[in-house]
């Protein structure tokens, strides 16, 4: 093993940069940016997987804590208050509903982990959503970013290693 030079370190460090932005801002693609470092052989797979997955983790935290602290500011607690005061038609009865039924659904000590873990795996339900919807009940911030980091770790490992294992640039 070799020790990390100048190039390693901004290239890692770029690499968790895009992965926060990309967590944050669904446009940016980080499996795009996996696929694009593995194609022209620029990074080690185990070191974008690991960066890749780093970044878009403390992007979901920062969307979970923004959740669960912001409901709490007094310009949104009165904004829920007046949306609760009034009537809800057919559309907006269902929609909370359905958000009642997520809420309840990854709040659970049951369900929220293992529901969070496909999210951050597979992608759905949207990871985006799972760690809105998180920040919103009492799941715990440590327990939500240990299984996203191991599920989005696992998400980009096997992009890597996929990209890297077709051999498109292999010589004949």
């Amino acid at each position: 093993m070799t020790a990390m030079g100048w190039a390693d370190v901004l290239t890692l460090l770029g690499t968790i940069g895009f992965g926060v932005l990309s967590a944050i801002i669904p446009l940016a693609n980080a499996e795009a940016y996996v696929f694009t470092t593995q194609l022209s052989r620029t990074v080690d797979p185990v070191e974008v997987a690991l960066g890749i997955a780093v970044g878009q983790t403390i992007g979901k935290v920062l969307l979970f804590y923004g959740v669960r602290r912001g409901k709490n500011l007094p310009g949104i607690r009165h904004k829920r208050a007046a949306l609760r005061s009034r009537p809800a038609g057919p559309a907006r009865a269902r929609v909370r509903a359905v958000l009642q039924a997520l809420l309840a659904l990854v709040g659970q000590k049951r369900w929220g982990l293992p529901i969070t873990f496909v999210a951050a795996v597979v992608g759905v339900p949207p990871l985006y959503a799972v760690a809105l919807l998180a920040g919103a009940t009492r799941m715990r911030l440590v327990w939500f970013a240990a299984v996203v980091l191991a599920g989005r770790a696992l998400r980009f490992g096997l992009v890597a290693y996929g990209v890297d294992g077709m051999g498109w640039w292999s010589e004949p």
